[in-house]
């Protein structure tokens, strides 16, 4: 065989290589396999550990209170559905969303609890792709940001524009958070609580595979484009942190090893809202800040939504 068919073949098969390796860091980063996300949850229930356990009483809690099943189609045609608790009559509402290949009451185990009980009606969002909203592909914010204009003007209409509206997250729920503040929010919305968020979903990418991907992910670009009709850039809290005019509180685990703390120190400085603070949950690992430290997020969270609710 002579030296050059050698090499084309070499660089054939390097190059085969490389696609596999990015369309596989695509159908992990970007594609919720719902039998993948409930076979997770299907082992979580045998777990003992006792913040495991406190997620799950959370969603008895939940299962438990009256609540009404609510859905909407987003601009794309995606059909997503929410759960409505309604608290005694209040117009005061705080939406929830939660982060990646997760549920609800499992991001905000504690949190849902700690809102709810005082006095605060609350919708749960099934981000698209996640529970019971369909789609198929997770956008970082880019896309979940747009959904959730559409559960805050369904909240409007609800409430006949009568309405105090706080938008809280965790993790990427964190992330469609702070890019929903960048956009021209109704003035039923008063403020936001971010926890854990990532300044973007490339540096959340690099920080997660401590920068060894960068090249896949790059290769993998073309996928995003074409399956998820988005870009990287579009998934970027940093940029629309520097837009926002809403109240808005940080909250991060002080021992997150997944988004780091730098990362709520970088959108904290960045945030143009008039008013803005932050808390540092001690010894929190990811999306553990409500349930590590269940006084001290009451002590920072509750406080913050009465000022603006």
């Amino acid at each position: 065989m002579q030296w050059y068919w050698i090499v084309l073949i070499c660089v054939g098969a390097l190059a085969l290589l490389a696609f596999v390796a990015s369309y596989m860091m695509f159908r992990y980063a970007f594609v919720a396999d719902r039998r993948i996300i409930d076979r997770v949850f299907r082992e979580r229930e045998k777990d003992p550990a006792p913040l495991v356990r406190m997620r799950y009483a959370t969603k008895a809690y939940m299962d438990a209170l009256e609540h009404e099943n609510w859905t909407q189609t987003a601009s794309d045609g995606t059909k997503l559905a929410a759960w409505f608790f309604p608290n005694g009559g209040t117009n005061k509402v705080a939406v929830l969303c939660h982060g990646w290949r997760s549920k609800p009451w499992w991001d905000f185990g504690k949190a849902f609890d700690i809102v709810y009980n005082a006095g605060y009606a609350v919708l749960a969002v099934n981000q698209r792709a996640q529970g019971d909203s369909e789609g198929r592909y997770m956008t970082y914010g880019a896309k979940e940001s747009e959904d959730l204009l559409g559960w805050i003007d369904r909240l409007c209409d609800r409430f006949r524009n009568d309405v105090h509206i706080a938008i809280m997250g965790v993790s990427m729920g964190g992330a469609t958070v702070l890019c929903a503040t960048g956009k021209d929010l109704p003035d039923a919305v008063k403020c936001a609580v971010s926890d854990c968020a990532f300044t973007s979903a490339m540096d959340q990418f690099r920080a997660a595979t401590n920068g060894r991907f960068s090249f896949l992910q790059t290769l993998a670009s073309p996928l995003v484009h074409r399956f998820v009709h988005i870009r990287y850039s579009d998934a970027s809290p940093i940029d629309a942190v520097k837009r926002s005019k809403t109240p808005t509180l940080f909250v991060h685990g002080a021992a997150d090893n997944f988004v780091p703390v730098s990362m709520m120190e970088t959108l904290f400085d960045a945030c143009t809202a008039p008013e803005k603070a932050r808390w540092l949950s001690p010894g929190a690992l990811h999306a553990e800040a409500a349930m590590t430290n269940p006084d001290g997020y009451a002590e920072a969270v509750l406080p913050f939504l009465k000022t603006y609710l």
